[in-house]
């Protein structure tokens, strides 16, 4: 469940209060239990976040340095010898320090994507659904870190369980060694089984569609055999 809930923040629209409404759900209004759960998924975005933003600024600054590396010296010592006083030099290095600054101590893509509305459960003009990950392709160029976060997170698959598993009072009969299993590896355990069985079922599928493919070829055939003049 903690996967799909960070799974649904990255929803525009559900973000946040989704998931503060699952929780107010299971253990009720500003209880202990409550603010705890909410502040461990928010611990897991920052952490996310703060991940891909090193990894992303540590590829943009390889890419700047290859850049400045093919800028001829002849160019700069132009420049500078215009700029005799050198103030317009300095204007553009405060000039990037400011914005620089601003960068940091401004609000991180997370908190403004958070803070924003949540967007309408609507269908486009086409008359199609709300597709997720059209929306973060459209607000890549607002949300650059969020958006590849993002991808990677949506991709991750989500197993569920039946809801009358889930809460039945009867119980399963587990054997010794299975009871005695960890929850994380029993989770392991049940997300490997359904991801296995969904490739199986689009096997299966694709196998079938390909032997009707097959038989709509083979009466094609037998009709054009019997077409006068074959």
């Amino acid at each position: 469940m903690f996967k799909t809930n960070v799974n649904s923040v990255f929803d525009p629209r559900r973000k946040m209060q989704f998931v503060s409404l699952c929780f107010d759900s299971i253990y009720g209004k500003d209880t202990a239990e409550n603010i705890q759960a909410k502040e461990s998924v928010l611990t897991v975005l920052r952490n996310l976040y703060e991940e891909y933003s090193m990894l992303m600024k540590a590829s943009d600054d390889a890419a700047n340095t290859t850049s400045a590396s093919e800028i001829p010296a002849s160019s700069f010592q132009s420049y500078m010898s215009d700029d005799e006083d050198g103030y317009e030099s300095m204007d553009f290095l405060y000039t990037q320090m400011v914005n620089e600054k601003g960068t940091e101590e401004g609000s991180s893509e997370l908190e403004m994507y958070l803070m924003e509305k949540v967007e309408l459960q609507a269908t486009n003009n086409l008359g199609m659904n709300y597709n997720v990950l059209s929306w973060w392709k459209k607000n890549t160029p607002k949300y650059p870190v969020l958006a590849e976060l993002a991808r990677d997170v949506l991709a991750i698959q989500v197993s569920t369980v039946a809801s009358e598993s889930a809460f039945s009072t009867s119980g399963r009969i587990l054997d010794p060694y299975r009871s005695s299993l960890t929850p994380y590896m029993i989770e392991a355990l049940i997300c490997t089984q359904q991801w296995l069985r969904a490739s199986m079922e689009t096997e299966t599928s694709l196998s079938t569609m390909t032997q009707m493919l097959e038989e709509l070829d083979f009466h094609e055939s037998l009709d054009s055999r019997r077409q006068p003049g074959h």
